[in-house]
This record gives C-alpha cells, structure tokens and sequence, in this order.
C-alpha cells in the first residue's frame, strides 16, 4: 500500500506525571539534643561575649560558680570549651546549633525508595490528579502490570522509614537541596551522619487524591514504536482507497492496476511510521485526546485533499473502494527522557547518588 500524505490536526500539550509525596524532614544534632539548657546558654553567651560569657551566664542564671563548674567539666570533657573559651569543635556546634540543629523543611519525594534521581523543595508546584483520569502517571515502582498502586508502600510509618533510609545513603545531596543553610554548615567539614539525627514525617495533602509533578514533554521525546521503558499510542485517521479489476475485464489488466494508496491524518506533530500501525491500541495511555469533532474534521481533511489530487494513472480502467480507518501509532519514553526534563523545572534538584 502507497501512503501520500500526512496532515497535523491539532494537539494537545504533552505530559507525564509523577506521584509524589510531602515529607517533613527534623535534623538534630544528637550531642547538642543531649546537652542540657545550660549547656546552650553557655554556648551561646561564649560565642556572643567571649571573655564574660561565664560571668554573663553567672549573673543571669542566679547560680554560683560552684553549681556551674559540673557543667563547664563536662563541657571540657567533650571538648567544646578550653580555658573558659570556645574550641574550635564548640565554635562548629554552636554553629549548627545556630543555622541547622532543630530546622524543619518540607521535601517532595517519589515512590522509588531505591533509587536517587531527584528531590523537590517547598517551592515545588504540584498538580491535584484523581485516580479515575486519563493522566500519563508514570509509576517507576510498577511496569504497567497488573493494577496500578497509588504508592509503592502502603503503610506511612514504613514509608517513612524506607524514605530516611533513602535520604541518609546520600546525604548531602538531599539535605542540601532542602535545608539552605546547610553548606553554610558544612562548606569545609564533611557531613558525619552518625553525628546528626533525621526524622521524616509524612504530611498529607487536604483534598488531593493524588498529588502528582507534572512534567511536560516535547513531541521529539516520543520514540515511535514499543522498545521504551514507557508506552503509549497517539490516534489517527486513514483514508485507505483499494483498487480492483471489474468483473469480466481482460484479465491482461491486472498488471496495470495500480497500487492500493492510503491517505493518512495524524493528531500530532509525532513522526507517524506506516508500516508501524497499530489496529488496536496497546497502552491504555493514549495522546492526545481526540474528540468526535476532531475525527469528523480529519475525514472532511482526507476526502478534500482525495479530491484535488493528481489523478492515479490507469485508475479509470478499475473499480475502487474508499474506507475510512481508525489506525494507532504506537510510541515510547523512556526514563532518562522524563529525567533530562525534570531539570527545567523550578523547585527540582537532580540527586547524582549511587
């Protein structure tokens, strides 16, 4: 079969989305947790007022010099103070004391305990899905087998865990995209995560059934047909025109039948492959959406363009049968796509870990 021709209709902006959950992260430093409020005092009256800051914390608190030296041993003892001054490690704590020790920070994370592709702020804008749309919901925990899962774990507590567990094998990358001070903390100290603790706690989102990231997509991303992580079919129209030699003609004709041809519309700018169509769809996912109007403004579209064509040489001498034909094109994406694209969007930062 001859295709001739190609005619983009009309399309839809193209997406997919991702399912994303809302964490609250608590970082603690586990020595300055331990410390008592004396401790704190000390530390922050040293760093204000380093000469008086004993004598400041004498006068203010009430206590005599006898009921404070427990605490200024101690205080030696863990190496925070020397001489009445602040060590260089009680000048680091009071300064995570100060910018990080006790902040909280909302992240948007996915579904994918296992793996480090990209993290959200509070920045982040999220669109509100409900479970019975059409969405192109990409579910990177499930291949498109069986029913889909709103979410990879059903249980928050658990959810959370995996999520922690998730978040402290790479560290840095997480809580710096979150926390904005935490190079100021650690520019030139590595992070010691047996020095801090982290607990995540998931916040649910009023009235949203699915939050989801909204990650749009150029049509020079879809890869026609099914090799990709992802798949998905794009609807068209064919005009398909059969030729045949009538009944009692010479059958010595039949050498100059011509070809049968096939007039096609797709609905997007997607470069269509005709010898790749589909008769039935093979994903539920399906771009764009085409409305009764638009088909019957393709089928117009072909039988007009039918009309005004060079005719076909020697079809005079046989019959001829048009059918109009819902066809599909299947295309693909793949991860790495959605990935690359994430990175345009503001409020997202790339996790590069293991």
């Amino acid at each position: 079969m001859k295709t001739h021709s190609y005619y983009c209709i009309a399309e839809d902006s193209l997406a997919v989305y991702l399912p994303v959950r809302c964490y609250e992260l608590t970082l603690k430093h586990r020595l300055l947790e331990q410390l008592g409020s004396f401790s704190h005092l000390l530390l922050d009256a040293l760093t204000l007022l380093p000469e008086q800051g004993v004598a400041w914390v004498l006068e203010v608190t009430g206590l005599s010099p006898q009921q404070l030296q427990p605490i200024l041993n101690r205080m030696e003892g863990l190496g925070l103070i020397k001489e009445g001054q602040l060590t260089r490690r009680g000048e680091m704590l009071t300064r995570w004391k100060r910018l990080l020790h006790g902040q909280r920070r909302d992240v948007w994370l996915d579904g994918q305990h296992n793996s480090h592709d990209f993290c959200g702020d509070a920045s982040l804008e999220i669109a509100a899905l409900h479970e019975a749309e059409e969405a192109f919901v990409i579910r990177r925990w499930q291949r498109n087998t069986g029913k889909p899962r709103a979410w990879s774990c059903q249980d928050w507590n658990e959810d959370c865990e995996r999520q922690k567990t998730r978040i402290m094998r790479v560290p840095t990358e997480y809580l710096g995209a979150v926390f904005d001070t935490f190079y100021d903390c650690f520019g030139d100290s590595g992070f010691n995560v047996n020095e801090w603790e982290l607990s995540v706690r998931y916040v649910p989102q009023e009235n949203v059934e699915m939050a989801a990231l909204k990650v749009p997509l150029d049509v020079a991303d879809l890869q026609p047909g099914g090799t990709s992580e992802y798949a998905l079919v794009s609807p068209v129209i064919c005009l398909d025109t059969h030729y045949c030699l009538p009944d009692g003609a010479p059958a010595e004709l039949k050498v100059h039948q011509p070809e049968n041809q096939r007039h096609i519309v797709s609905f997007s700018s997607a470069v269509v492959v005709p010898q790749h169509l589909l008769d039935e769809p093979t994903s539920t996912w399906c771009w764009p959406e085409v409305g009764a109007v638009d088909r019957q403004q393709a089928a117009e579209h072909l039988f007009q363009n039918l009309a005004v064509s060079t005719p076909v040489e020697g079809e005079a001498l046989f019959n001829r049968q048009h059918s109009l034909v819902e066809r599909w094109q299947g295309f693909g994406i793949d991860w790495a796509v959605v990935a690359e694209r994430l990175q345009d969007i503001e409020g997202i930062h790339p996790i590069r870990g293991a």
